[in-house]
């Protein structure tokens, strides 16, 4: 009978694979990175008074965090943070927004789902990212799609934070246009290969934005009603040039795009009328 004595010696090759960790699949930082936005969102929602810095460490953790998940891709070849930038305003633009959102919003025993639906959403958006980093990937389109679907959420909840925080004109204006800046490259990186064009095109929609900002100063809208129009505006000036962009314009599509916008304005005219009654 083989006691443990009568085994071979463990050999220096085995032990070193035994630690190795480069077989970790490297979509496994995804959801460490959102379990660490999780937990210090919950951080920065339950302390009070308010600390602004922990949400901008928060950010700024996010920011290296996609950084680094980026830079892993083993087909995408992203060195510098020149390669890897246009991959990072959705997820720390979101990172923002959603703590902005929920200290102004979530109070109670509803802290915690909402910090955690966050964490998903993040991941959700990490992943979008990493998979969308070669455009013929097996899962781009759907990377693409959740990445679309969560642009628009944060800009909804920035434009919403935007008003419930009594921001003055000129600065709500300011930080409407540069968030919708931001968020308007992500959308047009798929539709423009020449990063300057997509630039311009993003500070078009930034502008347009901002000027809808002003214009709303007029109208007795506050709050998620507020937040909802910015937002049809902010999706009806990218899906447009975006289809421009990728040569498919056509009255099909703009008929599709004046229907969804046509019925988010109906719903914030039936929200001010019951707000009103």
């Amino acid at each position: 009978m083989a006691t443990t004595f009568d085994r071979p010696p463990v050999r220096e090759d085995q032990l070193h694979a035994a630690f190795d960790l480069s077989g970790v699949p490297r979509t496994a930082y995804i959801p460490l990175l959102a379990t660490v936005f999780a937990i210090g969102l919950s951080l920065y929602v339950a302390v009070e008074p308010t600390k602004p810095w922990i949400l901008l460490v928060l950010v700024a953790l996010v920011g290296l965090g996609t950084d680094g998940i980026m830079r892993t891709h083993p087909r995408a070849q992203l060195r510098g943070l020149t390669d890897t930038a246009p991959f990072l305003f959705v997820p720390v633009l979101f990172a923002l927004a959603s703590g902005l959102f929920l200290e102004e919003i979530v109070r109670g025993y509803r802290t915690v789902p909402a910090v955690i639906g966050a964490g998903l959403v993040l991941a959700t958006a990490l992943y979008g990212e990493y998979v969308s980093a070669v455009t013929h990937g097996p899962s781009y389109a759907l990377g693409r799609l959740l990445l679309n679907l969560i642009t628009y959420l944060a800009a909804f909840a920035f434009y919403a934070v935007v008003y419930a925080f009594d921001v003055d004109l000129v600065p709500a204006a300011f930080a409407a246009a540069l968030f919708s800046l931001l968020l308007a490259v992500e959308i047009f990186r798929e539709a423009e290969a020449d990063a300057f064009r997509a630039l311009v095109f993003a500070a078009v929609i930034g502008l347009v934005v901002g000027e809808a900002r002003w214009a709303l100063y007029f109208v007795p809208l506050e709050g998620f009603l507020a937040g909802l129009v910015l937002l049809l505006v902010f999706y009806l000036s990218t899906g447009l040039v975006q289809h421009h962009l990728t040569r498919d314009l056509n009255r099909t599509i703009a008929a599709e795009f004046a229907v969804v916008s046509a019925l988010g304005m109906a719903v914030v005219i039936a929200g001010r009328v019951l707000e009103l009654g």
